[in-house]
């Protein structure tokens, strides 16, 4: 993976579809979005979310202080993608936000996919169901996400459908269809993760990737990102300190293929994952 999380702007973009929540109801989001497996954005459906007015400022006043992993890598990338290796040290959430206040920091530092329901009581109080979630969906996680400008998750892809808000600062997100897998070139032993470093692709190793088609955009604080389920997906911290949840969901009885499409390779990644685990 390379150093720099300062994205080129990747050429044949792909157009993504933006609405203020006034504009899509959950009956069209459903129609045109969830069932065709199409990603969306949606300004505003998070502002009578408790959550919504969290900050580095007062982000304890939520959450209670206790010790949390926080990622720590040189280099700003969440894990390594070959091997999934990272970096990560245990302190105290209060000093945590207190460097990311102050820029005490000297490495990037991210507090990355911290399950809420580990770190406060009944959470769905502060982050509850969005309205384009069914009553039937079944919840499966609801994850923040605090962390420092020069960081990223590498490219890859959930094998749940993922609504992804961001709350405070702001994040680069560069989407790539399913369609698009074997251009991304999945790494053999854990086939969910590309190879490919989307901020600064090696073109002589990965030539195909110059046929994918992106879509690069930027999310702003109150901005909803729906994430279909196989899509593959980088987000970058390019700019500013910033906090995100996302919420991952399944939607048991619908007629969105994508989610059935998603289950052997599902069981082949939880396999993978326990057999890679016991031979660390």
């Amino acid at each position: 993976m390379g150093n720099s999380v300062n994205l080129e702007v990747l050429t044949e973009q792909a157009l993504i579809d933006r609405f203020h929540v006034s504009e899509i109801s959950p009956r069209r989001f459903t129609r045109e979005y969830f069932l065709n497996n199409r990603p969306v954005i949606i300004h505003g459906a998070t502002s009578d979310w408790p959550a919504a007015s969290w900050t580095l400022d007062n982000l304890s006043q939520f959450i209670p202080d206790q010790s949390v992993s926080v990622r720590n890598n040189q280099s700003g990338v969440l894990f390594d993608a070959n091997t999934m290796d990272f970096q990560s040290a245990d302190m105290p959430l209060h000093q945590y936000l207190h460097m990311l206040r102050t820029g005490a920091n000297s490495t990037p530092m991210y507090l990355a996919q911290t399950n809420l329901a580990r770190l406060m009581y009944r959470p769905e109080r502060l982050v509850p169901r969005l309205q384009y979630m069914r009553a039937s969906d079944y919840l499966l996680q609801s994850n923040v996400w605090v962390g420092t400008p020069g960081l990223a998750t590498p490219c890859h892809y959930d094998f749940a459908h993922n609504l992804y808000h961001q709350i405070c600062g702001h994040k680069q997100i560069t989407l790539f269809s399913p369609d698009d897998s074997a251009r991304l070139y999945p790494n053999p032993k854990i086939p969910a993760i590309s190879l490919v470093d989307v901020a600064a692709p090696d073109y002589e190793q990965f030539a195909n990737f110059k046929h994918a088609t992106p879509i690069q955009f930027v999310v702003n604080p109150g901005d909803t990102v729906f994430i279909p389920a196989g899509w593959w997906h980088y987000v970058a911290s390019t700019y500013d300190n910033n906090i995100s949840i996302n919420q991952w969901f399944l939607r048991l009885w619908s007629r969105n293929t994508q989610q059935l499409q998603m289950i052997p390779p599902m069981l082949n990644h939880a396999f993978r994952h326990l057999f890679l685990s016991r031979n660390r």
